[in-house]
């Protein structure tokens, strides 16, 4: 009797272990379906008309597929292929799809957990009257989509248009009931034509790194620039503040300032606002006295940008705006000291180049500026205010 007992408690925990197996690897089926039923759609901040109208058609087409449906929203100016990649990996979704606008240019990115592969095309805004990009871009985006989801979309079912209903006769066309004449058999009506069978999905189109769209010139005639990895990169706009310190010198006196600019950019050109001044000052001592001279700066500028991949550019600019010497003088015994301030008109150009670090910038820029009038020091024999040198370093947020 107990070794029978035993045998039923042993054949219990098998049965007990086979059914959590069971449940285990149903649960993770599920799980596995519903991933490969899920896409999510990543949102640029004030994405504007066209981008939501086009992604609002995306995820109409994606929910008649019988895809699961998920937005995640990001900033405008964020590093575009790692934003794909890191939605899809945190939704956990089959395929992760984002529309960025930019100088007339969308870039569609599409990222496929199955392949690994991550695809951008690009298509010019400038070639679709304004009422139409909107549904040129949806059709681009959604037959990207179903190349890259060919093996799991669902065509949506074609509706069949019900048969015209059978006409009933009114009571005078009826025949009378006492007419010996049999009554003829009501005509069935036809059977409606099954329908058309669905067509089958779209051939799967493998897309490699190496083949994404080349980069296409926007309305304006100038080709947007390359991210690293070779893809088209479209120049925004751009508002950035930066601190730092810049070396100016004049003649035989140089001193260091720190300096504020802001800036604010819309594709390639911008215009930029740089004041520095109240810092060290040059100290020139002679037989009649001490001399101390320091120089501050105003500019306005117009600025020219040329990106090199994702975290590179260059410029160049003009600029106008206004110096200040400050002339402090202290004289010995027999002479006379002043204390001076001294105005004039400057303009001039420069180059520079920055790297950005996400919404940070380091920038290092150098100019070459002429005074309207020169100034002179007699107590210390000195001449300065053509030319004037600046060089200077900042560090800079975008806004």
């Amino acid at each position: 009797m107990m070794l029978a007992r035993a045998a039923l408690r042993r054949r219990g925990r098998r049965v007990a272990g086979a059914g959590a197996l069971v449940a285990a690897l149903t649960l993770a089926a599920t799980v596995r379906a519903e991933s490969a039923r899920r896409v999510v759609l990543v949102v640029p901040e004030a994405a504007g008309a066209v981008a939501t109208e086009a992604l609002a058609r995306v995820r109409g087409e994606l929910g008649a597929a019988r895809f699961e449906v998920e937005t995640d929203v990001v900033a405008n100016n964020v590093d575009r292929r790692a934003t794909v990649e890191r939605a899809l990996r945190k939704a956990d979704a089959r395929a992760a799809f984002g529309i960025f606008f930019g100088s007339g240019v969308a870039e569609i990115w599409v990222s496929d957990s199955v392949t690994g592969r991550t695809v951008v095309q690009t298509l010019p805004l400038s070639s679709a009257a304004p009422e139409r990009r909107a549904t040129v871009l949806a059709v681009k985006a959604v037959d990207l989509l179903k190349a890259t989801l060919a093996e799991v979309w669902v065509p949506a079912p074609t509706v069949a248009a019900a048969p015209p209903p059978t006409p009933v006769p009114t009571s005078h066309e009826a025949e009378p009931a006492a007419s010996p004449r049999a009554a003829e058999p009501a005509t069935s009506a036809p059977a409606p034509s099954p329908p058309e069978p669905l067509a089958p999905p779209p051939p799967r189109v493998e897309v490699t790194a190496a083949a994404r769209s080349a980069p296409v010139a926007t309305g304006e005639g100038a080709a947007p620039s390359a991210n690293e990895d070779g893809s088209a990169r479209a120049l925004g706009r751009r508002l950035d503040l930066a601190v730092g310190a810049g070396w100016i010198g004049a003649g035989s006196i140089s001193s260091w300032s720190p300096l504020l600019a802001f800036a604010a950019y819309s594709g390639h050109v911008g215009a930029r606002l740089i004041a520095t001044g109240f810092g060290s000052s040059a100290e020139v001592t002679r037989s009649a006295g001490t001399v101390r001279l320091a120089y501050g700066l105003a500019l306005a500028e117009l600025v020219a940008r040329q990106p090199f991949g994702s975290h590179f550019e260059t410029t160049a600019s003009v600029s106008a705006g206004a110096a200040r010497l400050a002339i402090d003088g202290t004289a010995n015994a027999g002479y006379q000291g002043s204390l001076t301030r001294v105005w004039s008109a400057v303009g001039g150009g420069g180059v520079g180049a920055a790297v950005l670090f996400s919404r940070l910038t380091v920038s290092v820029d150098a100019r070459v500026l002429m005074a309207a009038t020169s100034t002179e020091v007699l107590v210390a024999e000195v001449e300065v205010g053509r030319p004037i040198i600046w060089i200077g370093g900042a560090l800079g947020v975008r806004l």
